[in-house]
């Protein structure tokens, strides 16, 4: 019996979104025995199962008659979306709801509600990063070197996505853009000439504000991170990225959307970041990030041993237990 079953989504992302993130956590910890990724159909047509805690990914076409021959200590609900709060899609609801109300996302953010115990999942990440992370010694591109040696103030290449009617990468880089020969700047958007016409539909013109390139390569992405400053992570539909953890690792200051009250499992130095509230200028917060880089010159490093504490170059370990200390915590609410 494993002591982990993890039932797969029912939507059309990608397999991270519909738990295989979770599953290689949790693996990762516990061991490949101890945890099992399903579909709902197979729930629906295999026969009576048990485990510890299941997981059921959201939406789901599942039903009451459909977990009937289902044992379990614990269940929790789950969902990889970048949209606010729970996402019941078609789901029964009702249903769910008297079986639990644990409900965990890759972020959380005061005001949700709605009944539910919201909680934090393991986060999908680029496998380069680790990679790259340790291999450092041997490639000198790679060292997080000091900021004589670091050609742009500040960075950012990303897609123009936004939520609730906010797009802040497109405002950011707008005023920057707007501030002239003020900072040194590498990247912009990127997307299809179809994605570039769907954002200027949605907010206006965007000249001078895409990247050369439709796509770029983590490869480059990473190194011109390693040869900035500062590194802007805005909101895009979630208000998390993982360009949280890799521009740390990579040795950059955060300017980043307002993440003071918003939680992710892996926590962030939240301390050792320049927030930007909803609607504010960012250009003024990228100066303040770069006098503080000159004041504190071991921030960046500091910044890095803060996420080590969890991580091991940048990725799960299970000689580090704090992160699923914190991920089993959450089942105990």
């Amino acid at each position: 019996m494993p002591r982990f079953l993890i039932v797969r989504a029912d939507c059309d992302s990608g397999r991270g979104t519909r738990g295989l993130n979770l599953y290689r956590f949790l693996a990762i910890y516990h061991g490949r025995r101890s945890v099992e990724l399903i579909s709902s159909s197979r729930v629906k047509h295999g026969g009576p199962r048990s485990c510890d805690v299941l997981f059921v990914g959201m939406p789901t076409r599942l039903a009451k008659d459909d977990l009937a021959g289902m044992r379990f200590r614990r269940a929790v609900l789950f969902d990889y979306l970048d949209e606010p709060a729970a996402n019941w899609g078609a789901s029964d609801r009702d249903f769910f709801l008297s079986l639990t109300h644990h409900y965990w996302k890759a972020w959380t953010e005061p005001g949700w509600d709605n009944g539910l115990r919201f909680g934090v999942l393991p986060i999908r990440r680029h496998a380069g990063l680790s990679w790259y992370l340790r291999c450092r010694r041997a490639l000198p591109w790679m060292a997080n070197a000091g900021d004589e040696r670091r050609d742009y103030d500040v960075a950012f290449i990303g897609s123009a996505s936004g939520a609730r009617g906010l797009n802040q990468r497109v405002e950011w880089l707008r005023e920057l853009r707007g501030s002239g020969d003020r900072f040194r700047f590498w990247g912009g958007l990127v997307g299809s000439a179809e994605a570039r016409r769907r954002v200027e539909t949605g907010v206006g013109d965007c000249a001078g504000l895409f990247y050369g390139r439709h796509r770029v390569k983590f490869y480059t992405y990473f190194r011109h991170l390693l040869r900035s400053r500062v590194a802007l992570t805005p909101a895009g539909n979630a208000r998390w990225s993982y360009r949280h953890y890799e521009a740390i690792y990579a040795g950059a200051t955060l300017v980043t959307a307002d993440f003071r009250q918003a939680s992710t499992l892996i926590p962030l130095p939240v301390d050792g970041m320049v927030h930007v509230p909803d609607g504010a200028p960012v250009t003024e917060h990228v100066a303040q990030a770069l006098a503080w880089r000159r004041r504190c010159p071991e921030l960046a490093e500091a910044n890095v041993r803060f996420l080590e504490q969890y991580l091991h170059d940048g990725d799960y370990t299970r000689s580090k237990p704090a992160l699923m200390d914190r991920f089993l915590a959450q089942l105990d609410g």
